[in-house]
Order: structure tokens, then sequence, then C-alpha cells
């Protein structure tokens, strides 16, 4: 993907400003009554880019890791992710080498690039990101390959470097990634790290996990997703591992099915306690923690919102319901190689002061469907790279 986010902010500001510095977009639309769904619906665009649809609406302190999975563990590293307005995760690395550097980055598993923003973008100045200061680093190798990134309505753009990277104790040497001098749209974070595979790289260069694996930097050829709601700990990253008291019970595997995107077959998805199923006969599917909602084919998505009596708002290109029945909604239900994978009502309906949509998007064009952070929320995911296989169970 692209840039395969869905910056959703339509939580309480003020709630989240004490967690994080929060950047507007420069889009302006007529949704007075909500002043940051403007955010939410730019940069929605730039899952668009993921497989170059368009959406069928379109308005143009937490556990501590156990001795296997902590940081001074040889060749696994932990990265805190924090939680923004339970719509995005991010973390923070650092880059170059002697004088090292430090962004936040949204880890994504639905792209394969690096990118950070240059001291040379004036746009990412207004929007507020940290910027990457290129004489501060003397590690640092430009190259005069350009590169562009488009998605949707946006785009980033800029030339390919190497420098050092840095995650917790972890040093990358030489590690490839793109110095953005020109960006349509703004984020919560400064840039994005794609750990999905090779072949989905935008810039041509090895993504940072597949370079930690070439220079025999981790343990074990695995990373695993802990997110967490309710507060600005947003759980962890554990790069090298994984940690079994993290989840309840066994992990269920399924198989990698295409090396690009991190896919595999789902059983099907629907809700509990009614006969409203989709993909029955099994679908193809993506685990994205790139994006924060559900997305799935145009007549498929109806379908669901039907069962729960979700109205679709025309001008806010959202799914709707009534705030007051969240409680009585029945839990989604993901079926994933025999196993019933559940997420609360409280999780997919997001909630902004008397307002409240379903984290569930439908899309023209789209044949798989998009797992993201909505059931990621509730479900401890594990990536395994050697295997070519997830493992997934219900998360703590």
């Amino acid at each position: 993907m692209n840039l395969p986010v869905i910056t959703l902010l339509l939580c309480q500001i003020v709630l989240c400003a004490g967690m994080h510095r929060v950047r507007l977009s420069k889009h302006s639309r007529r949704h007075h009554k909500f002043p940051h769904i403007s955010v939410y619906l730019a940069n929605r665009n730039r899952i668009r880019g993921k497989h170059g649809l368009t959406p069928i609406h379109a308005i143009n302190g937490g556990i501590e890791p156990t001795s296997n999975t902590g940081s001074d563990s040889k060749g696994v590293v932990v990265a805190r992710l924090v939680n923004s307005c339970e719509t995005n995760f991010f973390g923070t690395i650092k880059m170059g080498g002697n004088n090292p550097q430090t962004f936040t980055v949204q880890y994504d598993t639905g792209s394969s690039d690096l990118w950070l923003p240059s001291s040379k973008c004036g746009s990412c100045k207004k929007c507020g990101s940290s910027l990457f200061k290129e004489s501060k680093s003397d590690t640092l190798h430009q190259n005069k390959t350009g590169f562009s990134i488009t998605y949707g309505s946006g785009s980033v753009k800029g030339l390919v470097a190497n420098d050092v990277l840095t995650i917790g104790d972890l040093r990358v040497e030489n590690q490839g990634f793109g110095l953005v001098n020109d960006t349509t749209d703004c984020s919560v974070f400064d840039g994005i790290l794609g750990m999905a595979f090779p072949r989905l790289s935008q810039i041509g260069t090895l993504p940072p996990f597949q370079r930690m694996l070439a220079q025999e930097l981790l343990e074990n050829q695995i990373f695993s997703f802990y997110m967490k709601s309710g507060s600005s700990d947003g759980g962890l990253l554990i790069i090298g591992g994984s940690n079994s008291s993290l989840y309840y019970g066994p992990l269920t595997y399924t198989k990698v099915t295409e090396e690009k995107y991190w896919s595999f077959q789902m059983g099907s998805i629907g809700f509990h306690g009614t006969d409203v199923r989709s993909c029955e006969s099994g679908c193809p599917a993506i685990m994205d923690t790139g994006t924060s909602l559900i997305v799935g084919p145009v007549t498929e998505v109806h379908g669901l919102m039907q069962a729960i009596a979700a109205v679709y708002d025309a001008t806010l290109d959202l799914w709707t319901i009534d705030c007051k029945l969240i409680e009585t909604l029945p839990h989604l239900v993901i079926q994933i190689e025999g196993t019933m994978f559940y997420v609360h009502p409280a999780t997919y309906v997001i909630r902004y002061s008397d307002f409240c949509f379903v984290g569930i998007m439908d899309m023209r064009g789209l044949t798989k469907w998009i797992i993201g952070d909505v059931f990621l929320r509730e479900n401890y995911v594990e990536f395994d790279l050697k295997n070519k296989r997830m493992g997934i169970a219900p998360a703590v």
C-alpha cells in the first residue's frame, strides 16, 4: 500500500491533545459540525492508492514484556506504541549515526517503505512534522534517485537516501529510506515504517525488517503486534520475537497467500447471533496495521451494515449508528482457519461525542478484505516471515 492509513480523528481533541500533538490537514471541507472530520476524510484518501480504487460514496503503561521479548534479550527489541484516539498506533525511531534524530512513525504491515520528512520539505514544516536535518548526520548517503508515492488525491515525493536506523537498542546500518521534500497531506506522525514484503516497495530499497535479518540482528524472523485501547499506552511491537503472556490460548496460524502484502484466506465475517455472513466460502484478506478500519467489497459491507441498522450519511461518507445502540449490538466475528475471533461493538463503533459511526468501510472494485486496527485492538498478531504465516489469538 502506498500510504495506507485511514487517520481517524473523530475523537475529542481535548482528550487526545494531552496524549500527543495533533497536526491538522490542510484540506478544507464543509463539515463544520464535526471540525475534525476533514482530517479523517483527507487521510482516508490514502487507502485509495493501496489498490488504485475509489470509495463507493466518494465525495471529491501497560504490560511489561517478559524476558524473551525485552530489549535486553539478544536479537529482540520491544517498541512501545502510542494510541492516537483509538485510530492510529505509532512509535519512535531514530535516524542517523553519531547524532541520531528522533521521529514518530506508523509501523505499517500494509507497505514496505520507510520515509521521513526532509528539512527541505516546506509543506512538511507547515504540518508541524519533525524534520530530518541532513547536515547533522555524518553517516547519511544521498543519491540522485527520486521517488513519488501517489495515494488517491495526495502524494509524497523526494529522494532516496541511506543512513543508520535505530529502534530501541537495535542499530541497522545503511538502511534505505525516502527523504520527503514535498507532501500534500499532514498526519499525526512524522513518517511511515513499512513492514510488508520487498515486492511492495515503491522506492526500491530493502524494508527495515528484512534489512535487520540480512544483518543478522534478530533472534527470530518474527515480529508481533499487541495493540491496546482505552489510553495513550498503545501496546507493543515486538521485533524478533513474540510474547505468550499477551494473548489467550494458542495461536491460530494462517499461511501467507502472496508474498507482497501480509495476505491470507479469511473464512467469513459477520455478526454473532445473526444469519448475516459475508465471505462464507472464503475470500482473500490482508492484515494491515496501517489501516484504522476494516475495509471490504461494497455488496458485502452493505449487507453487514443492514444487519445492525447502520445508516449511510452521504454528507460525511460514513455508516452512522445511534450511539445508544452500542451496548445492544452484536459482536463482529471473523473466522480464520476455523477459529472465531471477536470484536466488541464498543471497538468497531467509533464515537465522537454523541455521534457514532461504524469502523467498517466499503470500497468500489475491492475484491479482498483489509483487516485493520479495529480487529488488531482486540487480537494479537504474530507475523512469521520464515514460515510465511501469521499467528492470531485474542489479546489480553
